[in-house]
């Protein structure tokens, strides 16, 4: 929190006459840069330029508790005003670009360009069919086993599968990530823990896998939320 208002305030220092800031959530702060030169081209750098000037200012070490800390920022660029459209299509526009910056090793600006559009198509269809995924519960666990030195299983790791109507079982790397970024992974992750439980509860009451421990993995967004622990308790008091 206090690294957040610190960079907030810096954000704050940036901002020139015309200009707004804005924390959306999460670590994620969102510019509008007005009155811009009219034709694209030079607009677009205009806006770079000031969000490298950005950067640089937000890359500045911060010293917190006595320790000096460095952090990464990652910066995405876009233009609207020259057609009508609603607040959240820029958003999305940027948003793709900051990944994309992300994506290029942090600390860098990237700016949106129209190729881009289709992977935001793909983002926004991957969200809906996930959304609609969690809602139907189309997700199964597998799981995989723990061997000993001595080549006996003596638990297993729980392995999270989207069951898709269409393309089948899709494995977590094809989504995981998107979950995490969209902070749909807390959902999930719950319901993950809810079904590992359920299971290890039924293999107690059978000799053959009595033995048996379930290891599930745990997103550092969900393992940051408040009650994390509670939930979990809540979980194991439901299933037996």
């Amino acid at each position: 929190d206090q690294l957040l208002k610190i960079m907030a305030d810096r954000l704050r220092d940036c901002m020139r006459q015309g200009e707004i800031a804005s924390r959306l959530g999460g670590d994620e702060f969102v510019v509008l840069m007005e009155n811009l030169v009219n034709r694209p081209d030079e607009a677009a750098a205009q806006a770079m330029h000031h969000a490298g000037q950005i950067l640089a200012v937000l890359r500045t070490q911060v010293s917190l508790g006595g320790s000096v800390h460095e952090r990464t920022s990652s910066l995405g660029v876009a233009l609207f005003g020259q057609v009508p459209e609603s607040p959240a299509e820029p958003l999305r526009r940027v948003e793709m670009a900051m990944y994309r910056a992300k994506a290029e090793g942090r600390n860098r600006v990237c700016l949106f360009e129209p190729g881009m559009q289709v992977q935001v198509s793909a983002r926004m269809d991957l969200d809906s069919q996930l959304r609609e995924a969690l809602r139907m519960r189309r997700f199964v666990l597998h799981y995989q086993s723990q061997v000993d030195e001595h080549g006996h299983v003596f638990g297993v790791e729980a392995l999270v599968r989207w069951n898709d109507p269409v393309r089948g079982l899709v494995p977590p790397a094809e989504f995981i990530k998107f979950m995490e970024e969209s902070s749909l992974i807390v959902t999930l992750g719950d319901w993950v823990i809810e079904r590992a439980c359920e299971q290890l509860a039924r293999w107690a009451s059978r000799p053959e896998f009595a033995h048996l421990s379930i290891a599930v993995n745990v997103s550092a967004m969900q393992f940051h939320q408040t009650g994390f622990v509670d939930q979990v308790i809540a979980a194991l008091d439901r299933t037996g």
